[in-house]
C-alpha cells in the first residue's frame, strides 16, 4: 500500500497582533511624555564627584557667567500659585487663566514680573528667542526683602509646604502611601566662570528668606581611584 504523502504548506506568523501592539505602545508614550522646556541659558557649571540625585521637586537658581539669576520651580502646581503671589505683591498686570496654567511648564524665567504676561502673550516658538535679563536681587541691607529674588524663594517655601500637607492629607484619605522625602528642595547652578561674589549675593538672599538647607548643582566627573 502506498505512502500518504501529507501536503506541505509554508509556515506563517500573524504579525497583525505584534503591530497592534507596537502602535499601542507608540501611542501611549506619545500621550503620556512631555516635553522638556528649553532652558533661556546654558550653563557649563563645575564638576564635582558627589551621587546626590537632582531632587524631584526644586527650587533652582540658575546663575549665568554675567551674575543673571533665572527661577525654575518643578512643581506646576506651586509654580502657579506662587506666580499668582508674585502679582499681586508687585501689582503686576493681570494674566488670563490660560496663561497661568501654561507658566507652569515653560521652563526658567529671568523676568521681572511685570514682564511675564507679555512673555507669556508670545507664541511658544517667539519665547525662545525673548531677551531674558534675569530676575532682580538686590542685597542691601534694607531693600533685600524688597527684591523679586527674595519674594520667589520666600512664597515659593510657604506654598510648596502647604501643597505638601495637602498631598499628605488626600494620600490618607485615600489610604494610599505617602513619599515624605518628595518635598520641596533649594539648589543652586551657577556657571563655573560666575563671579563668586554674585554667588554669594543669592546664598544670602536665601538666607534671609529663613531657606536653611540648599543644594549646588554640579557636573559629573570620575572619582579619582
Amino acid at each position: 500500500m502506498p505512502k500518504v504523502k501529507m501536503p506541505r504548506s509554508t509556515p506563517a506568523l500573524d504579525m497583525t497582533p505584534m503591530v497592534d501592539l507596537a502602535f499601542l505602545l507608540v501611542t501611549f508614550f506619545m500621550l503620556t511624555s512631555s516635553f522638556r522646556a528649553p532652558e533661556p541659558v546654558i550653563l557649563d557649571p563645575p564638576s564635582s564627584t558627589t551621587e546626590v540625585q537632582i531632587p524631584k521637586q526644586v527650587f533652582l537658581i540658575m546663575i549665568d557667567k554675567e551674575g543673571r539669576a533665572f527661577v525654575e520651580i518643578t512643581n506646576p502646581v506651586v509654580k502657579t500659585t506662587v506666580l499668582k503671589q508674585m502679582m499681586k505683591e508687585f501689582k503686576s498686570p493681570g494674566m488670563t487663566a490660560e496663561d497661568i496654567k501654561q507658566f507652569g511648564g515653560v521652563g526658567p524665567v529671568g523676568l521681572r514680573v511685570a514682564e511675564i504676561p507679555q512673555f507669556m502673550e508670545l507664541e511658544s516658538t517667539e519665547r525662545t528667542s525673548y531677551e531674558m535679563r534675569g530676575v532682580p536681587y538686590d542685597t542691601a541691607a534694607a531693600k533685600i526683602k524688597n527684591c523679586e529674588l527674595y519674594q520667589w524663594a520666600y512664597f515659593t517655601k510657604i506654598e510648596a509646604h502647604n501643597d505638601y500637607k495637602r498631598r499628605e492629607e488626600e494620600a490618607r484619605l485615600r489610604n494610599m502611601e505617602f513619599d515624605k522625602s518628595n518635598y520641596i528642595q533649594f539648589a543652586i547652578k551657577a556657571a563655573s566662570d560666575a563671579k563668586y561674589d554674585r554667588i554669594q549675593d543669592i546664598i544670602n538672599v536665601l538666607r534671609e528668606a529663613k531657606v536653611k538647607e540648599f543644594q549646588m548643582i554640579t557636573g559629573l566627573e570620575s572619582a579619582p581611584e
